[in-house]
């Protein structure tokens, strides 16, 4: 009966053992989720000064017609990001056989999150074959931001001025990240010429 009741506290302690052992390792891959996330949001970080930016132009907003609005602050956040739907556009149409995209696509494939994320960072500057990030898009906005400014369409100015502050910021990130301005902002388009009717590939 002695010989029985050791075999029993040896057993839980075994058990504990495992539980204790099972406990650590979880706590340890729930800590490497976390930091993971951390390391996708920082260098991510660039989406979310746009979404800052988006809250700051609602509170400008909101400064200037003594008034508040979720919606608002909802369609400005919207509108700071907008713009960038673009790079997801030309990863599935006209930029899917470009180096930049198919690279992109490995590092998905083999659920590379991190490599993803600081390869977008530090590459995304050179995606310049975009056909709305230019100076001409900018003043478009701009100038419907103004029209719906006067005829009271807030909306409009809204949404309009957080997609204008975006590509504004991202001149400005040129300036401070290349030392320059990407030639996407100067020409209209996405400055890859088409093939005449007949012209051999």
């Amino acid at each position: 009966m002695q010989s029985l009741f050791t075999l029993c506290q040896y057993l839980c302690k075994i058990e504990e053992r495992e539980g204790k052992r099972e406990l650590l390792l979880y706590m340890r891959k729930s800590l490497a989720r976390i930091k993971g996330l951390g390391y996708i949001f920082w260098h991510g970080r660039h989406e979310i000064y746009h979404m800052l930016l988006g809250v700051a132009w609602a509170w400008i907003l909101r400064e200037w017609w003594g008034e508040f609005q979720l919606k608002w602050l909802l369609l400005s956040v919207f509108g700071s990001v907008l713009p960038d739907f673009e790079h997801l556009l030309y990863f599935v149409s006209s930029g899917k056989a470009d180096p930049y995209t198919k690279q992109i696509k490995a590092f998905l494939k083999n659920k590379q999150w991190r490599m993803v994320t600081t390869y977008i960072e530090h590459g995304h500057k050179q995606n310049t074959n975009l056909s709305y990030h230019n100076i001409y898009i900018v003043g478009f906005l701009i100038t419907l931001a103004c029209v719906c400014y006067f005829i009271d369409y807030q909306a409009w100015v809204v949404l309009f001025g957080a997609m204008a502050i975006h590509y504004l910021f991202d001149i400005g990130d040129d300036f401070v990240t290349l030392g320059y301005i990407n030639e996407n902002w100067k020409r209209w388009g996405n400055g890859k010429k088409k093939k005449k009717h007949g012209q051999s590939s």
